[in-house]
């Protein structure tokens, strides 16, 4: 139950073998790197290659642009891309040598096109609103560039409200007597005006309308009737809109002829380069030798010796023990039926290093606490299919695929938990077929109580073993008075109180000596007494444990707080029930509607009731496991180990053959 065992290792070698060292030890993935000391004067950190990251940086910033401007374009073949990005498919060699590959000139036409496209959006838009300004001008028969007016006619032109138009127009005929009023059309409730007046009464008019809702208008570069003004910007729409789908056709083009998935992976490929160099200010070495300093699994080694193998004698590797307070990394080590549930684990937070990896704990209470939840053989089944499906059908990543391996586990569990309560689509026994009218082990809704007694003994159980392994911790570490005192005596307690309320009548003697001896152990008053000779300390021991005691009431408050899991099942046993009612109450409606409405209701409802289950299958027994076990004796803190890898967020690497799989980073 440890976590997996590191080891120190240093790669030493010629300046010469540098770069083919970080590639193969980046390819290989199995060591995180760490900043280099060595008491030695003539060794000094290694500056990584400003101009080179400075080179890296540009080149993925284009590129990642070409990989945004053509994802806009890419019709994806699978239907979920919506929730799942799609990813590239290469080899490691292919992955690798995609970054000697040139796309300058991809780059520059994306570029072009992109830059073309901003264009034309941002002249679509302005004559967009040419076209909409000069619709209310329309029939006006008179040429914009003679809108200045005459010798001696003064020309206003401008909108109005229609609602206020009377009222301006009286305004105007009130002030000035030699003002005339041309009403030319409307638009968005409001009416264009050509507004003319002697010159002699500029100021008159100028004034009035300026205490109005009166706007001017007028059209900068224009020249010509508005009608044909309007015509040519309606026209010159269209162009730009035929140049705009000629433009994202060959856009299309280049993302659906491969050009999308080869950014894609090209940008991984370019971060890993990237990382490769900034590693390298972690490293240290003389004018001619460099040394590298990192941690590695123990069970990684020999892939490690195996890939620097062909660098032969020019590096050097050595493996040593970590020392007892340096911080090491963690990584977890369980047999494949357990990884699945690592995914808990890393929700919570990484054991320290030493410590114990509480997987192989969780994982059988998880699967039937899981189960129960959910309870039924049908839901078990859809739930499966689905987890199936994700993680065969869509290229998902390495962590959700390991998601999809832990709902596959609780669809066993719950599938299982179905066949005992005999919970099939939550259907009664006279709908079932006659091969599954058995009896079941537990009958959920007329054994409530009995489901929910099982469901605390499950807490105890769990809780339990949660304060026994606390105690083996004390015991490893050396305290084994605390383990006794404080953990070993608990469960004597729960043992004794068990037996007291099976057996009163025989035994019901051994609770108030259990808690004698309760009170004894966790106040620790036998060492204040015979160690530490201190009678005054005895005293205060009672009292220390009688508290002790009293911090005990918690536990009961731990084990009811399982009786979620029957609530859970039965909400979704009785839910299912209620969908099924409805559909056979629908099934009696006539001409086949009845029938089509009861099979809605039966997927819809069964489906609404497997995911609101799915939710709380996993939050409740999680909560169960971080909360009730988890706080009796484990701690996180521990460092997730990071090993320099390859990028491959966006790609999927296959291996050459006859060579394992090299490492990978999200």
């Amino acid at each position: 139950m440890a976590v997996a065992r590191m080891l120190k290792v240093r790669v030493i070698g010629h300046n010469g073998m540098l770069d083919e060292t970080v590639r193969l030890i980046q390819r290989a993935g199995v060591v995180e790197v760490t900043i280099h000391e060595l008491p030695l004067d003539e060794v000094a950190a290694l500056e990584p290659d400003q101009e080179r990251l400075n080179e890296l940086e540009e080149k993925i910033a284009r590129v990642s642009f070409v990989r945004d401007f053509l994802g806009r374009f890419r019709r994806p073949e699978n239907s979920f891309s919506t929730f799942i990005s799609e990813k590239a498919h290469l080899s490691l060699d292919e992955f690798e040598r995609l970054a000697e590959v040139s796309v300058a000139g991809l780059c520059t036409e994306c570029d072009t096109m992109a830059e073309r496209l901003g264009v034309i959006d941002r002249e679509r838009t302005r004559l967009a609103h040419l076209v909409h300004d000069l619709a209310p001008w329309e029939s006006l028969r008179l040429q914009i560039s003679q809108w200045q007016g005459t010798e001696h006619v003064t020309l206003f032109t401008g909108t109005v409200p229609l609602s206020a138009s009377e009222g301006i127009r009286q305004t105007l005929r009130e002030t000035v007597t030699d003002v005339s009023v041309a009403e030319v059309g409307e638009s968005a409730q409001r009416q264009a005006w050509v507004v003319m007046a002697h010159k002699d009464s500029l100021e008159d008019v100028t004034s009035t309308l300026t205490l109005t809702e009166f706007i001017e208008v007028s059209f900068p570069g224009l020249a010509d009737y508005p009608a044909e003004e309007r015509s040519r910007a309606i026209a010159r729409i269209a162009e730009l809109e035929a140049e705009q789908a000629e433009i994202e056709d060959r856009a299309r083009e280049l993302a659906d002829g491969g050009e999308y998935l080869r950014t894609v992976a090209l940008v991984q490929s370019l971060l890993s380069q990237l990382d490769a160099e900034e590693i390298r200010s972690g490293f240290a070495g003389t004018e001619r030798t460099f040394v590298i300093s990192g941690w590695i699994p123990e069970d990684h080694r020999e892939n490690l010796v195996t890939m620097l193998a062909s660098v032969g004698t020019d590096v050097d590797l050595t493996f040593e023990e970590a020392a007892r307070d340096e911080p090491v990394p963690v990584t977890l080590r369980n047999p494949a039926l357990l990884r699945p549930f690592e995914v808990l684990t890393d929700l919570y937070g990484r054991p320290r290093y030493g410590g114990i990896d509480p997987t192989p704990l969780l994982a059988g209470f998880f699967f039937l606490f899981f189960g129960m939840c959910i309870g039924d053989v049908g839901y078990g089944l859809m739930l499966g299919l689905a987890a199936w499906l994700i993680k065969h059908r869509l290229d998902v990543a390495p962590g959700v695929q390991k998601f999809m391996d832990l709902l596959m586990f609780g669809s066993v569990a719950a599938m299982l938990v179905g066949i005992a309560t005999r919970s099939y689509f939550a259907l009664s026994a006279e709908a079932l077929p006659a091969f599954l009218r058995y009896t079941p082990l537990i009958d959920p809704l007329d054994e409530v109580m009995t489901l929910l007694i099982v469901s605390v003994a499950l807490g105890v159980v769990h809780v339990s073993l949660g304060v026994i392994t606390s105690a083996y911790q004390r015991w490893r570490a050396g305290d084994i008075a605390g383990a006794l005192s404080e953990d070993l005596t608990t469960i004597a307690l729960f043992i004794a109180v068990g037996l007291a309320v099976a057996f009163p009548a025989t035994i019901g003697w051994l609770l108030p000596a259990a808690i004698g001896l309760a009170v004894l152990f966790k106040g620790r008053i036998l060492e204040r007494l015979f160690i530490d000779r201190s009678p005054v300390q005895a005293l205060v021991g009672v009292g220390k444990g009688l508290l002790g005691l009293y911090g005990m009431v918690g536990y009961a408050s731990d084990f009811l707080s399982y009786t979620r899991l029957a609530a859970l099942g039965l909400a979704s046993l009785l839910v299912g029930d209620t969908m099924n009612r409805l559909a056979a109450l629908t099934s009696e409606i006539p001409f086949g509607v009845g029938l089509l409405a009861a099979v809605l209701i039966l997927v819809v409802g069964h489906t609404f009731n497997v995911v609101i289950a799915l939710l709380g299958a996993f939050v409740h027994p999680t909560r169960l496991q971080f909360v009730e076990f988890f706080s009796k004796f484990y701690e996180g803190g521990g460092r997730p180990f990071a090993p320099l890898a390859l990028r491959t967020k966006s790609v999927v690497l296959h291996p050459v053959k006859g060579e394992s799989e090299g490492g990978v980073r999200s």
